[in-house]
């Protein structure tokens, strides 16, 4: 805990369930119980997190690796260094528009599929697995450059026989009658650090003992979520998503704990980090085989976990 509480500037990049254990840890009080004031929100649409984070508009923010090897492919020394993990899976499912008795991902081919894009990494991983399981790519129609909210309303017009969503936006068409799960990426691709805690390099060197006060916060909600239920979840961070029935975000964040989204404790794994590094590598997004010690700074989750 900090001798003396500090505000710190913390945002996520997109609002939806898979980031459940940030949002915990801000209703839950674990951020401030250790002496942070937290100013929480969402990076504006349009925006760059990494520049935020350069510029110091954002403290900590809530990303992927991807952004940062994207950023040394580019020649940037300060790209955003990793302190902590959110996710340790692809949180991503496959919906169909009609009801699909005996699946196979070849029966993608010849249909409509929208991949969300409102960033260009979900596509890797759903990239990899249509490969994995010997999908011809070029036989789908693929429905691009879409905002998340154009692709629910094409989908539920029936302009797509495929969507590929996270939740609760899938949970909730399901429940809607709109689309039916046929598959989830998660348990397809196993460990991948898909989203973590970002920082700028300055704020590390001049701001440790925050990174640590945080990384702990964040411990200690990972720890909450483990060992609760997705009713008293959902209950928790429920006004996150005034938008959506209770029952959707129970049934949603009750899919993410048994598919083991979110992990026990922060520690980035480095087979995580390789994992995800060489999908967006075989996807073209990043060229680089940059290392884990270049990106990832472990000695905070190490602390976290054993204090």
């Amino acid at each position: 805990m900090l001798s003396e509480r500090k505000k710190i500037h913390l945002m996520d990049t997109y609002r939806n369930l898979f980031y459940t254990p940030l949002y915990v840890a801000e209703a839950e009080g674990f951020l401030s119980d250790q002496g942070l004031d937290v100013v929480f929100g969402t990076v504006p649409e349009k925006a760059s997190a990494t520049q935020m984070l350069r510029s110091g508009d954002v403290d900590i923010v809530q990303s992927g690796i991807s952004r940062s090897l994207m950023d040394l492919d580019e020649g940037r020394e300060d790209a955003p260094i990793h302190i902590a993990e959110i996710n340790q899976r692809d949180g991503f499912f496959l919906l169909s528009r009609q009801p699909v008795e005996e699946w196979e991902w070849k029966g993608l081919e010849g249909s409509t599929l929208i991949p969300i894009g409102f960033t260009p990494v979900p596509w890797n991983p759903l990239r990899t697995v249509l490969l994995k399981h010997g999908v011809d790519i070029s036989r789908i129609k693929l429905v691009r450059g879409i905002t998340a909210i154009e692709a629910i309303d094409l989908f539920k017009e029936g302009k797509a026989d495929y969507l590929h969503i996270p939740h609760p936006y899938a949970q909730s068409l399901i429940d809607g009658g709109f689309g039916h799960l046929v598959a989830s990426l998660g348990p397809e691709l196993g460990y991948i650090c898909y989203s973590s805690f970002a920082v700028a390099p300055y704020f590390i060197d001049e701001n440790s003992d925050m990174v640590q006060a945080f990384v702990n916060g964040f411990q200690r909600s990972l720890e909450w979520v483990d060992r609760n239920d997705e009713f008293v979840i959902a209950e928790k961070i429920s006004s996150f998503f005034p938008h959506y029935a209770m029952n959707t975000l129970e049934r949603a964040i009750g899919q993410y704990k048994s598919q083991k989204t979110w992990p026990q404790n922060t520690l980035i794994g480095e087979d995580g980090y390789i994992a995800m590094r060489d999908i967006l590598i075989e996807g073209g997004l990043v060229n680089g085989s940059y290392s884990y010690e270049r990106l990832v700074r472990p000695e905070f989750a190490h602390k976290a976990i054993s204090g």
